[in-house]
């Protein structure tokens, strides 16, 4: 990174009050030590959903059996897409199917499109607040955006599927294509533009998922 560089954090927040989806816990904290009692150190153990804040979801979300397939999990994912070039657009605001059409009309023109395609479609960003009105991804969008050389979808919503969505459509599109994604974006602060992606996942070989630290470098 270049000392001039700016960074853009791109995370949302992580605490006891972030919403996740209903029925799922909740982050937690115990205290296990501290320095007021033993005069030594802080400890803490946390738990939560993997899926709580900016995550990134492994294949196994939607298929195969992590117990007895421990190869799927998302310590296994390649961590190259999550690191590089990248383009933010606005929708915002927006809380319907996105479609191709609709990314296109954000595309600047005669200009190449970056292989990692973040999508603003919240004026405002609440972490604390479960939005069940979202936009989500049309499902043709990840064949398209593989057949333009694309390796990564993000978005600032839940879930690239409708909140009501059995059977996943938009996850099983994203992975036949051969495309990791990321949800949970907070894009408030990063215009439309190019940039440079960072938002590895965590080596947890035994989930599903795993929150990022995701950053923009301009």
């Amino acid at each position: 990174m270049s000392l001039t560089s700016s960074v853009i954090d791109i995370s949302q927040s992580i605490d006891a009050t972030t919403a996740c989806f209903p029925g799922t816990p909740l982050f937690q904290k115990q205290l296990l030590q501290s320095v007021a009692d033993t005069g030594v150190l802080n400890l803490t153990a946390f738990s939560m959903n993997p899926h709580i804040g900016t995550h990134a979801d492994a294949p196994s979300h939607v298929c195969g059996n992590l117990e007895t397939s421990p190869s799927i999990a998302i310590g296994t994912a390649p961590l190259e897409p999550y690191i590089g070039p990248a383009q933010v657009i606005d929708l915002s605001p927006f809380t319907h199917e996105i479609t191709v059409d609709h990314i296109k009309t954000k595309l600047p023109p005669n200009k190449p499109l970056a292989p990692r395609l973040l999508i603003r479609t919240q004026p405002t960003v609440r972490p604390h607040v479960f939005e069940d009105e979202y936009a989500y991804l049309s499902p043709e969008v990840a064949q398209w955006f593989a057949d333009q050389g694309g390796v990564l979808i993000g978005l600032d919503t839940h879930s690239v599927d409708h909140i009501h969505s059995k059977t996943m459509d938009a996850h099983h599109a994203l992975i036949k294509a051969g495309l990791v994604w990321l949800e949970n974006l907070d894009l408030t602060h990063a215009p439309p533009g190019h940039y440079t992606l960072s938002a590895l996942p965590l080596k947890f070989m035994e989930l599903e998922a795993s929150p990022v630290r995701a950053v923009l470098l301009k």
